[in-house]
Parts: structure tokens; C-alpha cells; sequence
């Protein structure tokens, strides 16, 4: 995937883990890279440790995707430093574990945000900058979107949204030559399975490598990804030998989800 080096692109929720691990691997392949995180410190940080794995130009900037004004603050960076996109990237904060009953308005507020008005804001504010054709645009979800889990309604139900957005901007955005395509992930070992592992030790008063092996358990693989491996993925659906790929949500899970579509 040599045809990477020299690219343009941008990730959010950059700050760490599978961000962070898709940022690192874009980098190292040569891809220069605007970076964002709700967190101005720790985006600052993974930007400086991302950067000593190669010579591309990394940036970072403050962005928290419930921010509109900080959203199209994003397009601004963009064309003062870019000018033009290859990639766009959205990878999303972990919205809250909890029964539906116990969710809040403003919870589904908050995170509907975070979701469904991030991506869309983003993708009309870059899309003008994308390059045409040989575009990509990437959404990062879940296997939430796949298999339904209890205390995961907000997680399912609007990261479910952004795959099928992601569909039909497939259709819309196939003949000028942009391809649209959406991961779901698995299990990998991020903060967010440490929060589940936590949740689920509590509910079943054991302990947290008990857990641990549940889950590796469920999975044909018997193991736990690396975020490297979302890395490895996304660089492919950004490389030019993806060409013909549109349209799909991609499952990386081990084979954990058992629905064939």
C-alpha cells in the first residue's frame, strides 16, 4: 500500500486507542494527518507519540463532536494547512453503558450529537474538500451494529444510523468517484472493554479475567484484537486496491457476530 504516502487525511477521537492505533498506522504508511480529541492534552500527546513512528506531518486540534462550532472549526484547519482531503475518518467517543429505562433525554441528546450531528456536519463541511475521485470516507462503529446486546441501546441504535448513512452516501457519492465504506469492530483491547469487563464483574460478582475469558470464549478466534489490526483495515480501505469497494459495513471481530450480512 505504497500508493498511501503523500496522502491527506483526518481522524477524530484520535486521543487513544483504536484512533489513535488507525492514526499511528496511517502515519507510518506516510499519510499526513490532522488528529482530534475532545481533549486538548491527550491529543496533544498521541500526536507527539505518533509522530516518532515516521517523517509525515501530523496536527493535532482540539474537537469535541458535540460541538458544532468546534466541528466546523475542523474545515478551517483543513484548508489552511491541506488545502484538499484524501480521507475522512470518523471514529467516535464511547457513548454510556445503561438500560434504556435509565437513559435520559439528555443522555440521548448528548450522544445523538455525538453521532449522528457530528458525522453529518463533518461530511458536509469536507466534503467539498475531498479529493474527486479517489476519496474516502471511513466510519468506525461496532459490532453493535450487527448483534443486539442489553445496556448498549445507544451505542446499537445510532451507530446502526451511521452505517446506513454511510450507505447511501456509497450510492450518492459512487459516481464521482468516492468510496464509502463503515467497520464494525469487535472486541478489542481498548478502554472501552475494560469498562465492560468492569460492568460485567459487578453484575456477576466475579472477576474480571473470569470475564475476560467469557469473552474470548464467544469468540472463534479465542482472542482479543489489537487496535493495530482496525489500523491495518482502514489503511487498505484507503488504499488504492480497495478501489472497488463501496457501500459495505466490513465486520473485524473474530467471527463473534454470527449474522452472515
Amino acid at each position: 500500500m505504497d500508493d498511501l504516502k503523500g496522502k491527506r487525511g483526518i481522524i477524530t477521537a484520535a486521543s487513544s486507542g483504536i484512533g489513535q492505533a488507525v492514526a499511528k498506522v496511517l502515519h507510518d504508511a506516510g499519510v499526513e494527518l490532522l488528529i482530534s480529541s475532545s481533549n486538548r492534552e491527550k491529543i496533544k500527546v498521541s500526536a507527539e507519540n505518533i509522530a516518532t513512528g515516521g517523517d509525515a506531518r501530523i496536527i493535532w486540534q482540539k474537537c469535541d463532536l458535540t460541538s458544532k462550532s468546534d466541528l466546523h472549526s475542523i474545515r478551517q484547519t483543513v484548508q489552511k494547512q491541506f488545502e484538499t482531503l484524501d480521507y475522512i475518518i470518523v471514529n467516535y467517543g464511547d457513548p454510556k453503558i445503561s438500560e434504556f429505562q435509565k437513559l435520559t433525554e439528555e443522555d440521548w441528546s448528548t450522544y445523538m450529537n455525538m453521532f449522528i450531528g457530528s458525522t453529518t456536519t463533518l461530511v458536509r463541511e469536507l466534503l467539498p474538500l475531498l479529493q474527486k475521485p479517489g476519496g474516502r470516507i471511513i466510519f468506525i462503529t461496532s459490532m453493535t451494529t450487527r448483534e443486539s446486546y442489553e445496556g448498549f441501546s445507544l451505542s446499537g441504535s445510532l451507530r446502526a444510523a451511521v452505517v446506513n448513512l454511510g450507505k447511501i452516501l456509497s450510492l450518492e457519492l459512487g459516481p464521482v468517484g468516492i468510496n464509502v465504506n463503515s467497520i464494525s469492530q469487535g472486541y478489542f483491547l481498548t478502554d472501552r472493554l475494560k469498562a465492560v469487563l468492569e460492568t460485567n464483574s459487578t453484575k456477576n460478582g466475579t472477576d474480571i479475567d473470569t470475564e475476560l475469558q467469557k469473552i474470548k470464549e464467544q469468540i472463534p478466534l479465542r482472542r482479543i484484537g489489537e487496535p493495530e489490526e482496525i489500523g491495518r483495515l482502514v489503511a487498505f480501505l484507503c488504499s488504492s486496491t480497495s478501489s472497488y469497494i463501496t457501500g459495505a459495513n466490513i465486520p473485524i471481530d473474530g467471527g463473534i457476530t454470527r449474522y452472515p450480512y
